[in-house]
């Protein structure tokens, strides 16, 4: 028998003796094949005691001592064949399993997966989610709205103009109107329209120059889920209404008569937000269940904050915005006709403009809900392009721009109606519509006072005419024969 690199063999029995250890297997009775069929069982000692026969040749050979069967490399990781892997660590001859790192991020995708089938096709599940997404909002909203800016100043009322009584607003944003002799008015108001199918919300935008706070942009934004659709009705700011407590005026000076003599931001908020609420209400014949409002210093780090926004510009547009103080810093006045990049700054100014036709031939009052609805479009597909990863900040930036009234069971409501149903067209309208008004011209004719110019008028058939064809695109009411 030839003799490898393991040392020490006995050459009588065959068994290996190690010649470092005084004990050796020389009298191993275990070793020899009784029953002479040149196989050997357990009942002769092998392999049960862990040792090894002689194979035909009668030669051992290092594969011998390699048991690849109770979990032994073969060689190429263990090449010693004594159970110790490369890195000198004993694996007890176990096979190698999954690692750790793996099996955490198998059940961890199982439960992202779960959890996402149980959030988005269950009512559980999707009632959660919108719970989680209102209780955000409500949580981060006005957070980056400092309290004094939306003070209103002594400047905002003109000094000839003084309410018809006193009004108190109550902590549901209710108005009561007190007049001078003590006598609250409340027969004179109606009680608007509302249907189960349509909530409708006020969102407007504020300028503040000087102490005063116009409402220079208004819309209402209805929910309707018979025919599925946002429909979004731009108010003309001009239009001269009545505003309860005051004599008429234009519709965007209601804010700043409620919000007069706040003392605080959120007074002002409050108190301004419920009397336009009010005024458009008992002008237009419609319920409105809650306000959103946004400043318009705030409006541009909105528009920044989303790194800027593509808006295309007419040719008299872009002349118009380089040549005024529309875009109030003189940097970026220069814009060109065609598609843009705008910032905050430039946007701003460019929602602004009335005295120079939009693209498409709009011009005037109208011209300039038609740059709002284009600019809300803009941040909305800007929005919607934003990477996953970025989503949460910037979500929780924007919100802390905007404020509103709106309780955390409302901003639910509101997404379940649209979730739950699928809404994702929108509509645009606006009143008045057509030509169902006059323009009073600059001399303001119509109650005799220097401040109002350039007011948009309706007579009590073209206001009814307004309200019906308002009522037909958010309520769904037939046309009249």
């Amino acid at each position: 028998m030839r003799k490898s690199e393991f040392d020490d063999f006995a050459p009588e029995d065959g068994f290996y003796e190690d010649a470092g250890d005084e004990a050796s297997f020389e009298n191993e009775p275990e070793g020899e094949d009784f029953d002479g069929d040149g196989e050997f069982s357990d009942d002769e000692g092998y392999p049960g005691d862990g040792y090894y026969p002689e194979d035909e040749s009668d030669e051992y050979t290092e594969a011998d001592f390699c048991e690849t069967d109770d979990g032994y490399a073969d060689g190429s990781d263990d090449p010693e064949g004594d159970g110790v892997n490369g890195g000198g660590n004993d694996d007890g001859g176990r096979k190698k399993g999954m690692p750790l790192a793996a099996k955490i991020g198998l059940i961890f995708l199982g439960a992202v997966i779960l959890f996402a089938v149980w959030a988005l096709g269950t009512n559980s599940g999707r009632s959660f989610c919108m719970g989680f997404v209102a209780r955000f909002v409500k949580q981060n909203a006005g957070l980056n709205d400092p309290d004094t800016d939306e003070i209103i100043g002594s400047s905002a009322i003109p000094t000839d103009e003084l309410p018809n009584g006193t009004i108190n607003i109550g902590d549901d944003g209710e108005i009561k109107i007190i007049d001078n002799d003590g006598n609250e008015v409340a027969d004179t108001f109606i009680d608007p329209r509302s249907e189960d199918y349509v909530t409708t919300y006020l969102i407007f935008g504020l300028e503040q120059i000087n102490g005063a706070a116009n409402t220079d942009a208004i819309m209402l934004v209805s929910i309707n889920t018979k025919d599925n659709t946002i429909k979004m009705t731009s108010l003309l700011r001009d239009t001269y209404v009545n505003i309860p407590g005051w004599d008429k005026n234009k519709l965007n000076s209601a804010y700043a008569k409620g919000a007069h003599g706040a003392e605080t931001g959120a007074e002002a908020r409050a108190r301004g937000a419920a009397l336009l609420a009010k005024t458009i209400e008992q002008t237009y014949d419609i319920k409105i269940s809650g306000y959103a409002s946004v400043n318009f210093n705030s409006f541009e780090k909105i528009v920044d904050r989303l790194g800027g926004l593509d808006i295309e510009l007419g040719e008299k547009e872009a002349k118009y915005l380089n040549t005024t103080n529309y875009i109030s810093n003189p940097e970026y006045r220069n814009v060109v006709p065609g598609w843009n990049h705008l910032n905050g700054n430039q946007v701003m100014g460019y929602v602004r403009v009335r005295k120079e036709e939009t693209l498409g031939g709009s011009n005037n009052d109208y011209g300039r809900t038609v740059r709002q609805r284009r600019v809300i479009s803009a941040i909305v597909s800007k929005y919607k392009s934003t990477k996953l990863t970025d989503l949460f900040s910037l979500t929780k930036d924007l919100i802390g721009y905007v404020n509103t009234n709106l309780t955390e069971k409302q901003i639910q409501d509101a997404l379940a109606m649209i979730v739950n149903n699928g809404i994702y067209t929108t509509k645009s309208f606006r009143v008045p519509y057509g030509e169902t008004f006059s323009d009073s011209g600059e001399a303001g004719i119509y109650n005799g006072s220097k401040y109002v110019t350039w007011t948009l008028v309706m007579n009590e058939e073209q206001l009814q005419d307004n309200i019906k064809a308002l009522h037909r695109f958010i309520f769904l009411d037939p046309e009249e024969p």
